[in-house]
């Protein structure tokens, strides 16, 4: 084992009540960082950031399937105030987070099974 993971972060309810989404940090040890998975159990479909996010700690704060992006908030204790956010659309790159941004856009793509 080299040390990935999947880990299961929480079930959120969507703005449709019925709507629950599962979401799940994948961790790649070979680049320590991780991609964000989300679930949707109503519609069965489960979408993934493009990018690979590093040195933050990111926690959900909003999701649009329609339009394909999410939110993230990083909870680093030491950010100093910042109220900045980091559009990276649809950049399939290793992004290294610090204590720079607050917030991060990134879009996702739906995964085909």
């Amino acid at each position: 084992m080299d040390g990935s993971s999947i880990d299961f972060l929480g079930n959120f309810k969507g703005g449709d009540r019925r709507e629950r989404i599962g979401i799940y940090a994948i961790y790649n040890a070979a680049v320590d960082g991780e991609k964000f998975l989300f679930f949707d159990y109503l519609t069965r479909k489960a979408y993934i950031t493009y990018a690979c996010f590093s040195d933050c700690r990111l926690e959900y704060t909003s999701l649009d399937f329609e339009h394909r992006y999410v939110v993230l908030r990083n909870i680093d204790g030491s950010l100093s105030g910042s109220k900045d956010t980091l559009d990276i659309g649809k950049k399939q790159e290793y992004v290294i987070c610090g204590r720079k941004y607050l917030f991060i856009k990134a879009e996702i793509e739906n995964i085909k099974y």
